[in-house]
Protein backbone atom coordinates (compact mmCIF):
# COMPACT_ATOMS: atom_id res chain seq x y z
CA UNK A 1 0.00 0.00 0.00
CA UNK A 2 1.26 3.47 -0.91
CA UNK A 3 0.29 6.53 1.17
CA UNK A 4 1.18 10.04 0.01
CA UNK A 5 1.98 12.50 2.79
CA UNK A 6 0.84 15.95 1.69
CA UNK A 7 1.59 18.78 4.13
CA UNK A 8 -0.80 18.05 7.02
CA UNK A 9 -1.94 21.14 8.95
CA UNK A 10 -0.98 19.49 12.24
CA UNK A 11 0.96 16.46 13.40
CA UNK A 12 -0.32 13.27 11.73
CA UNK A 13 0.11 9.72 12.99
CA UNK A 14 0.50 6.53 10.98
CA UNK A 15 0.21 3.14 12.68
CA UNK A 16 2.88 0.70 11.47
CA UNK A 17 1.65 -2.89 11.62
CA UNK A 18 3.87 -5.60 13.03
CA UNK A 19 3.40 -7.96 10.08
CA UNK A 20 4.72 -5.60 7.41
CA UNK A 21 7.84 -3.63 6.53
CA UNK A 22 7.63 0.11 5.93
CA UNK A 23 9.62 2.47 3.71
CA UNK A 24 9.36 6.22 4.26
CA UNK A 25 10.73 8.70 1.72
CA UNK A 26 10.59 12.02 3.57
CA UNK A 27 10.90 14.89 1.09
CA UNK A 28 10.20 17.83 3.39
CA UNK A 29 9.59 18.45 7.07
CA UNK A 30 10.21 16.08 9.94
CA UNK A 31 9.11 12.72 11.28
CA UNK A 32 9.34 10.91 14.59
CA UNK A 33 9.19 7.21 15.23
CA UNK A 34 7.77 6.05 18.55
CA UNK A 35 10.37 4.07 20.50
CA UNK A 36 8.24 2.84 23.43
CA UNK A 37 8.04 4.15 26.98
CA UNK A 38 6.99 7.54 25.63
CA UNK A 39 10.24 8.05 23.70
CA UNK A 40 10.61 8.87 20.03
CA UNK A 41 13.40 8.98 17.45
CA UNK A 42 13.28 12.04 15.20
CA UNK A 43 14.59 12.77 11.71
CA UNK A 44 14.37 15.64 9.24
CA UNK A 45 14.08 15.68 5.45
CA UNK A 46 15.45 14.70 3.06
CA UNK A 47 15.63 11.21 4.56
CA UNK A 48 14.86 7.57 3.81
CA UNK A 49 13.69 5.31 6.64
CA UNK A 50 13.36 1.52 6.34
CA UNK A 51 11.57 -0.31 9.14
CA UNK A 52 11.56 -4.13 8.87
CA UNK A 53 8.60 -6.24 9.88
CA UNK A 54 8.31 -7.37 13.47
CA UNK A 55 7.79 -4.18 15.47
CA UNK A 56 4.49 -2.39 16.08
CA UNK A 57 5.31 1.33 16.18
CA UNK A 58 3.77 4.68 15.29
CA UNK A 59 5.12 7.15 12.78
CA UNK A 60 4.45 10.80 13.63
CA UNK A 61 4.68 13.27 10.76
CA UNK A 62 5.16 16.97 11.49
CA UNK A 63 2.91 19.71 10.12
CA UNK A 64 3.80 20.77 6.59
CA UNK A 65 5.80 17.61 5.88
CA UNK A 66 5.71 15.78 2.55
CA UNK A 67 6.72 12.30 1.54
CA UNK A 68 5.69 8.78 0.58
CA UNK A 69 5.06 5.80 2.85
CA UNK A 70 5.17 2.31 1.34
CA UNK A 71 3.88 -0.68 3.34
CA UNK A 72 5.02 -4.15 2.25
CA UNK A 73 3.46 -7.24 3.86
CA UNK A 74 5.85 -10.02 4.81
CA UNK A 75 4.47 -12.21 2.02
CA UNK A 76 5.39 -9.56 -0.56
CA UNK A 77 8.96 -9.46 0.74
CA UNK A 78 9.28 -13.23 0.66
CA UNK A 79 7.98 -13.47 -2.89
CA UNK A 80 10.21 -10.67 -4.23
CA UNK A 81 13.56 -11.79 -2.80
CA UNK A 82 15.38 -14.41 -4.89
CA UNK A 83 16.22 -17.85 -3.48
CA UNK A 84 19.92 -17.27 -4.14
CA UNK A 85 23.01 -16.27 -2.13
CA UNK A 86 22.30 -12.65 -3.08
CA UNK A 87 18.77 -13.05 -1.76
CA UNK A 88 20.16 -14.36 1.54
CA UNK A 89 22.43 -11.34 1.80
CA UNK A 90 19.57 -8.96 1.03
CA UNK A 91 17.38 -10.60 3.70
CA UNK A 92 20.04 -10.04 6.35
CA UNK A 93 20.49 -6.39 5.38
CA UNK A 94 16.77 -5.67 5.07
CA UNK A 95 16.10 -7.37 8.39
CA UNK A 96 17.63 -4.33 10.10
CA UNK A 97 16.19 -0.81 10.36
CA UNK A 98 18.06 1.83 8.40
CA UNK A 99 18.13 5.57 7.93
CA UNK A 100 19.78 6.88 4.76
CA UNK A 101 20.34 10.25 3.15
CA UNK A 102 17.46 11.43 0.98
CA UNK A 103 19.45 10.98 -2.23
CA UNK A 104 19.11 7.21 -1.80
CA UNK A 105 15.36 7.54 -2.36
CA UNK A 106 15.50 9.26 -5.75
CA UNK A 107 15.67 6.02 -7.70
CA UNK A 108 12.97 4.44 -5.50
CA UNK A 109 10.18 6.94 -6.07
CA UNK A 110 9.61 6.09 -9.77
CA UNK A 111 9.50 2.39 -8.81
CA UNK A 112 6.94 3.10 -6.09
CA UNK A 113 4.91 5.11 -8.61
CA UNK A 114 5.03 2.18 -11.03
CA UNK A 115 3.97 -0.27 -8.30
CA UNK A 116 1.04 1.96 -7.35
CA UNK A 117 -0.04 2.24 -11.00
CA UNK A 118 0.00 -1.55 -11.46
CA UNK A 119 -2.15 -2.00 -8.38
CA UNK A 120 -4.55 0.71 -9.49
CA UNK A 121 -5.05 -0.48 -13.07
CA UNK A 122 -4.83 -4.26 -12.33
CA UNK A 123 -4.09 -4.99 -15.98
CA UNK A 124 -3.05 -8.36 -17.43
CA UNK A 125 0.04 -9.66 -15.63
CA UNK A 126 -0.28 -7.05 -12.87
CA UNK A 127 0.59 -9.58 -10.15
CA UNK A 128 3.86 -10.43 -11.89
CA UNK A 129 4.65 -6.76 -12.49
CA UNK A 130 4.08 -5.98 -8.79
CA UNK A 131 6.53 -8.69 -7.73
CA UNK A 132 9.13 -7.27 -10.11
CA UNK A 133 8.62 -3.72 -8.85
CA UNK A 134 8.94 -4.82 -5.21
CA UNK A 135 12.07 -6.79 -6.08
CA UNK A 136 13.65 -3.73 -7.71
CA UNK A 137 12.71 -1.53 -4.74
CA UNK A 138 14.36 -3.99 -2.33
CA UNK A 139 17.42 -4.31 -4.55
CA UNK A 140 17.98 -0.56 -4.74
CA UNK A 141 17.35 -0.23 -1.01
CA UNK A 142 19.99 -2.89 -0.35
CA UNK A 143 22.41 -1.11 -2.68
CA UNK A 144 21.77 2.14 -0.85
CA UNK A 145 22.55 0.49 2.48
CA UNK A 146 25.82 -0.89 1.12
CA UNK A 147 26.80 2.47 -0.39
CA UNK A 148 26.12 4.13 2.96
CA UNK A 149 28.41 1.67 4.74
CA UNK A 150 31.21 2.29 2.26
CA UNK A 151 30.75 6.07 2.42
CA UNK A 152 31.19 5.97 6.18
CA UNK A 153 34.25 3.77 6.01
CA UNK A 154 32.65 0.61 7.39
CA UNK A 155 33.15 -2.81 5.80
CA UNK A 156 29.76 -4.22 4.68
CA UNK A 157 29.92 -7.33 6.85
CA UNK A 158 33.42 -8.67 6.41
CA UNK A 159 34.65 -11.96 5.10
CA UNK A 160 31.34 -13.86 5.28
CA UNK A 161 29.53 -11.27 3.16
CA UNK A 162 32.32 -11.26 0.58
CA UNK A 163 31.99 -15.04 0.41
CA UNK A 164 28.22 -14.73 -0.11
CA UNK A 165 28.73 -12.20 -2.92
CA UNK A 166 31.33 -14.41 -4.57
CA UNK A 167 29.07 -17.45 -4.19
CA UNK A 168 26.31 -15.58 -6.00
CA UNK A 169 28.67 -15.00 -8.92
CA UNK A 170 30.14 -18.50 -9.16
CA UNK A 171 27.56 -20.83 -7.62
CA UNK A 172 26.71 -22.54 -10.91
CA UNK A 173 30.39 -22.97 -11.75
CA UNK A 174 30.72 -25.24 -8.70
CA UNK A 175 33.90 -23.69 -7.35
CA UNK A 176 35.65 -25.70 -4.64
CA UNK A 177 36.01 -24.16 -1.18
CA UNK A 178 39.72 -23.77 -1.83
CA UNK A 179 38.90 -21.63 -4.87
CA UNK A 180 36.77 -19.30 -2.73
CA UNK A 181 39.46 -19.09 -0.05
CA UNK A 182 42.12 -18.27 -2.64
CA UNK A 183 39.95 -15.62 -4.30
CA UNK A 184 39.33 -14.01 -0.90
CA UNK A 185 42.97 -14.25 0.16
CA UNK A 186 42.36 -16.33 3.30
CA UNK A 187 42.87 -19.90 4.46
CA UNK A 188 40.11 -22.49 4.24
CA UNK A 189 39.97 -22.61 8.06
CA UNK A 190 39.52 -18.85 8.41
CA UNK A 191 36.84 -18.83 5.72
CA UNK A 192 35.05 -21.72 7.40
CA UNK A 193 35.02 -19.99 10.79
CA UNK A 194 33.69 -16.71 9.36
CA UNK A 195 30.92 -18.37 7.34
CA UNK A 196 29.83 -20.57 10.26
CA UNK A 197 29.56 -17.54 12.55
CA UNK A 198 27.44 -15.64 10.03
CA UNK A 199 25.25 -18.43 8.63
CA UNK A 200 25.54 -21.36 11.08
CA UNK A 201 26.61 -23.44 8.07
CA UNK A 202 29.96 -24.54 6.70
CA UNK A 203 30.93 -22.94 3.37
CA UNK A 204 30.07 -26.21 1.61
CA UNK A 205 26.78 -26.43 3.48
CA UNK A 206 25.94 -22.86 2.47
CA UNK A 207 26.67 -23.59 -1.20
CA UNK A 208 24.59 -26.77 -1.10
CA UNK A 209 21.67 -24.91 0.47
CA UNK A 210 21.90 -22.15 -2.14
CA UNK A 211 21.95 -24.65 -5.02
CA UNK A 212 19.04 -26.55 -3.51
CA UNK A 213 16.97 -23.38 -3.16
CA UNK A 214 17.58 -22.47 -6.79
CA UNK A 215 16.68 -26.01 -7.84
CA UNK A 216 13.46 -25.90 -5.81
CA UNK A 217 12.46 -22.59 -7.37
CA UNK A 218 13.11 -23.84 -10.92
CA UNK A 219 11.26 -27.10 -10.32
CA UNK A 220 8.28 -25.43 -8.66
CA UNK A 221 7.94 -22.34 -10.83
CA UNK A 222 8.89 -23.51 -14.34
CA UNK A 223 8.04 -26.39 -16.63
CA UNK A 224 11.70 -26.94 -17.41
CA UNK A 225 12.60 -30.66 -17.69
CA UNK A 226 14.66 -31.96 -14.78
CA UNK A 227 17.68 -32.50 -17.04
CA UNK A 228 17.48 -28.86 -18.16
CA UNK A 229 17.26 -27.70 -14.54
CA UNK A 230 20.41 -29.72 -13.87
CA UNK A 231 22.25 -28.08 -16.79
CA UNK A 232 20.99 -24.62 -15.76
CA UNK A 233 22.58 -25.15 -12.34
CA UNK A 234 25.88 -26.26 -13.81
CA UNK A 235 25.50 -30.04 -13.48
CA UNK A 236 26.84 -31.83 -16.54
CA UNK A 237 25.33 -35.13 -15.39
CA UNK A 238 21.56 -35.04 -14.66
CA UNK A 239 21.91 -38.29 -12.73
CA UNK A 240 24.36 -36.66 -10.33
CA UNK A 241 21.97 -33.73 -9.89
CA UNK A 242 19.14 -36.16 -9.10
CA UNK A 243 21.23 -37.84 -6.41
CA UNK A 244 22.34 -34.48 -4.95
CA UNK A 245 18.79 -33.12 -4.81
CA UNK A 246 17.37 -36.30 -3.30
CA UNK A 247 20.08 -36.26 -0.62
CA UNK A 248 19.36 -32.64 0.25
CA UNK A 249 15.55 -32.65 0.12
CA UNK A 250 14.68 -36.25 0.87
CA UNK A 251 12.78 -36.75 -2.37
CA UNK A 252 13.59 -36.83 -6.07
CA UNK A 253 13.25 -33.71 -8.24
CA UNK A 254 10.25 -35.24 -10.04
CA UNK A 255 8.55 -36.07 -6.74
CA UNK A 256 9.26 -32.59 -5.37
CA UNK A 257 7.74 -30.98 -8.48
CA UNK A 258 4.62 -33.14 -8.25
CA UNK A 259 4.07 -32.30 -4.57
CA UNK A 260 4.82 -28.61 -5.18
CA UNK A 261 2.14 -28.45 -7.87
CA UNK A 262 -0.34 -30.16 -5.57
CA UNK A 263 0.40 -27.71 -2.76
CA UNK A 264 0.08 -24.78 -5.10
CA UNK A 265 -3.31 -26.07 -6.26
CA UNK A 266 -4.40 -25.99 -2.61
CA UNK A 267 -3.11 -22.43 -2.24
CA UNK A 268 -0.14 -23.50 -0.09
CA UNK A 269 3.05 -21.69 -1.16
CA UNK A 270 5.18 -22.98 1.72
CA UNK A 271 7.39 -25.05 -0.57
CA UNK A 272 8.86 -21.83 -1.96
CA UNK A 273 10.59 -21.09 1.35
CA UNK A 274 12.45 -24.44 1.46
CA UNK A 275 14.91 -25.03 3.01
Amino acid sequence: MVQRIRSPLGQAGYGLSQGAAHLLLLDAGEARLSAGEGGAEGTTAPRLLWLPAGLRRELLIGAGSRGTLLTLPQAALTGALPATPLGDQMRRTLGQPMSLAGEAGRVLLPLIDGLEEERRTAGPGADLAEVQYVGLILLHLWRGARADLVAHGRAPQGLAERFVILAGQHLREHWKIGDYAAALGVTRDRLGSAVRRATELSPQGYLHRALTREACALLADTGMPVAQVAFRLGYGDPGYFNRFFTRQVGQSPARFRKLAKARRARGDESYAAWP
